[in-house]
């Protein structure tokens, strides 16, 4: 992947849980957009809200994972889904970008703990938690997209998190 990209202002996708609320996918609990994943009959309707923002001009398209990290699923009784969500998400965006090559998906890494807050659980955790969800979008991501990070200290800890992969 050429670094020069970044250099330039991108356009990306907008706020997916929203939309697909908007669109008529029906909440559950606080998995927003991670209920598009969880329920097969929602898989069309994410891919093509991913088509309709590539379509309204993004560039880059991030993969459905802001609440499929597993203290999110654990709160909404359904950590046993982790790794088929975390996949599922990541093949969806693949398969819009299939449809348009030009376009990138970037892996989205959110905090692993607790949304605007420090997550001040031990280190080696919170980079495993990092970690897990990498390792399940790596096949299907161009680069991973760090999400509402709320300190330095998880900046640090995903970033080591993600090296192994090679990708930005």
């Amino acid at each position: 992947m050429d670094l020069n990209f970044f250099k330039q202002t991108r356009i990306l996708d907008g706020g997916m849980g929203q939309e697909l609320l908007a669109r008529g996918m029906e909440p559950k609990g606080t998995l927003w957009s991670a209920n598009a994943l969880l329920q097969e009959k929602y898989h069309q309707l994410l891919l093509d809200t991913h088509l309709d923002f590539i379509n309204s001009g993004a560039e880059i398209i991030v993969t459905t994972t802001f609440t499929t990290r597993r203290l999110r699923l654990r709160d909404n009784q359904v950590e046993d889904k982790f790794e088929y969500l975390n996949t599922k998400a990541g093949e969806i965006a693949k398969k819009a970008k299939d449809l348009n090559p030009h376009i990138l998906v970037a892996g989205g890494l959110p905090p692993q703990y607790l949304t605007y807050e420090e997550d001040t659980r031990p280190d080696e955790e919170i980079k495993e938690n990092f970690y897990e969800q990498a390792k399940l979008l790596n096949p299907f991501v161009d680069f991973f997209y760090f999400d509402v990070l709320s300190s330095v200290k998880e900046f640090k800890l995903a970033i080591e998190a993600i090296e192994t992969f090679n990708k930005p």
